[in-house]
């Protein structure tokens, strides 16, 4: 077997096997690449509301009505504060909160919840998980090295690398390297 159809069959292979995890590092990335304009782990909502004024004969008490009003388990109750005389605030999973005002009850509650899916690939994409996953992530960027360097050389002729393909690699390393050097230039 010559080294070009050895190369074409690890190429398909490899490439049909990479596949699931190609897309979610893209999406991941994508995703992450945006976070200054939105958090892409968690859905943030605020919301207002009104349970009427709190029984001030104890935080357990003010804590069971807030609870009670807004339907809230108590398991997912993470704490509780009273940071002025008219101010109570109940902690909630992942950041949430529910706050009130001790006479009136008016307030906001703001909830966390996970983006389904972006949260997981954002998982595995920024290597939250370590042990194990960190080699798997380690061996498919070996087999993205792989792919790419065989990808160059796996046609002949005018298509090749030897033809117009060796442009397309010189504009694919010129991108990055550009961006370098103007980040470099403009610290």
């Amino acid at each position: 077997m010559n080294w070009r159809r050895l190369f074409r069959v690890l190429h398909r292979d490899i490439g049909y096997l990479l596949f699931g995890l190609v897309i979610a590092y893209s999406v991941s990335g994508i995703a992450v690449n945006h976070v200054e304009g939105w958090n892409p782990n968690y859905s943030v909502t605020v919301s207002e509301v009104e349970v009427g004024a709190l029984p001030t004969t104890s935080l357990d008490a003010m804590e069971k009505h807030v609870a009670e009003a807004l339907e809230i388990g108590t398991d997912d109750i993470r704490g509780r504060q009273r940071p002025a005389a008219n101010r109570f605030i109940v902690f909630l999973p992942d950041g949430g909160e529910a706050k009130v005002a001790v006479d009136t009850g008016r307030g906001t509650v703001k909830r966390v919840t996970t983006r389904p899916g972006l949260f997981q690939v954002n998982v595995l994409h920024l290597n939250h998980l370590k042990g194990v996953w960190t080699w798997v992530a380690d061996v498919f960027a070996f087999l993205l090295i792989f792919l790419a360097s065989s990808g160059i050389v796996l046609l002949k002729g005018k298509t090749g690398f030897g033809g117009r393909g060796k442009w397309f690699v010189l504009a694919g390393l010129a991108t990055p390297v550009a961006f370098v050097i103007q980040y470099y230039a403009t610290r």
